[in-house]
């Protein structure tokens, strides 16, 4: 028996571009940067601004919980969901929180605050609000994190734990302590966010959340609900070779795409669209190219982060977001800050229209060694 196709039935965003799923989508089409020179950092950074929140969360549950509930209501759903599977990721959890800590150690005044702290107690909370029973999970794997969500989620309902589940990330952690380590190791640009050019000299650091809300297809279509795209398959490795470099050789990244294109049952040839993990970093993005001129040296390419900022754990969901909303409107998203190609790829630097998009690519890569790939594909017309 075959296990049940999973789509993308909702989707919610925001971003230092959009408060929402379509002001970000609008933005990054038109090449609008949320990145801006800090007073209190060196680096420029992409903050969220004018956020309204509730003072009583941190501000990566701030930025989730306005996450899930618009891809809730983009779903045409509404809470209860108690048989919903919940795959919320994050790479820094609530470290803002623990730096406010430290510094004024008096305001742990209850072990809920020390709770609230911890990496599970976001997804934890989004459990809560959704009243949901069904399996609750909070992965953590750097910067590739969202990838792991989203094909942990899309175990949960080929296996028939449940038919519904929302996947995705939040980081807001754009702080002394993460700014400090970044600087350390030299990925932190000084100027602007210039994706695979020869002008590139790393990452601006961003905040933001994406979720989607995924279901299995016989669900969807019991519901009438609209459909995005399909979640085709995915390919997870690790290097196993140092804390911040990837290995030379590419060998797992290479195994990760060649599994996420066997479980997803297409070619190399198939795939019309990549979204980069693009981190304008000079060793990440060169191997990063030699990737995509191994094994898809024709397929269109684009980097998003010159637009979003680097949002560590979430960047991956909302590039996903991205990659099945340029799968929706047949559009390819622009290579947003880049300069000077530095290599020979075949980059949309501008809006392209795609009308023949059937399959897309989310890349993710993380410190560690971590590699996740996941394919994106076109509702299914069967």
């Amino acid at each position: 028996m075959n296990p049940p196709t999973v789509v993308v039935t909702g989707i919610g965003m925001i971003t230092a571009i959009g408060h929402n799923r379509e002001s970000t989508w609008e933005h990054l089409l038109q090449g609008i940067s949320g990145i801006q020179s800090d007073r209190q950092f060196q680096s420029p950074v992409a903050k969220i601004a004018q956020l309204e929140i509730d003072r009583y969360a941190s501000r990566s549950q701030n930025l989730l919980k306005k996450a899930v509930l618009e891809a809730i209501a983009d779903a045409d759903l509404s809470i209860p969901l108690p048989n919903c599977g919940l795959v919320i990721g994050s790479s820094r959890s609530n470290q803002r929180e623990l730096e406010l800590l430290l510094n004024a150690p008096q305001q742990l005044q209850s072990e809920n605050h020390w709770w609230a702290c911890q990496p599970a107690h976001l997804s934890a909370q989004i459990a809560q609000l959704l009243q949901t029973h069904a399996p609750v999970l909070a992965p953590m794997a750097a910067c590739a994190t969202a990838n792991w969500a989203i094909a942990q989620a899309c175990e949960l309902i080929r296996s028939g734990q449940c038919d519904l589940a929302i996947a995705g990330a939040t980081d807001a952690a754009i702080t002394p302590l993460t700014i400090a380590g970044f600087q350390k190791i030299n990925v932190l640009t000084n100027s602007g966010v210039h994706p695979f050019s020869q002008e590139r000299d790393g990452f601006a650091l961003g905040e933001g959340a994406a979720v989607m809300v995924m279901e299995s297809l016989a669900s969807a279509k019991r519901r009438g609900a609209n459909i995005y795209g399909r979640v085709l398959g995915w390919g997870i490795t690790n290097d196993a070779y140092h804390a911040t470099s990837p290995h030379p050789d590419n060998q797992m990244a290479i195994w990760a795409i060649k599994d996420c294109l066997r479980r997803s049952r297409i070619s190399a040839t198939n795939v019309g669209y990549i979204n980069m993990h693009g981190t304008a970093t000079p060793i990440n993005d060169a191997r990063e190219a030699e990737l995509v001129q191994k094994i898809f040296p024709d397929c269109k390419v684009s980097a998003t982060k010159g637009a979003t900022g680097h949002a560590l754990g979430a960047t991956g969901a909302i590039e996903a977001a991205f990659c099945l909303l340029a799968l929706r409107d047949r559009l390819l998203p622009p290579c947003v800050g880049m300069k000077t190609p530095a290599f020979n790829l075949n980059f949309a630097r501008q809006v392209e229209q795609a009308p023949n998009l059937s399959y897309a690519l989310n890349f993710s890569f993380g410190f560690g060694g971590q590699n996740a790939i996941v394919a994106f594909g076109q509702p299914s017309h069967d």
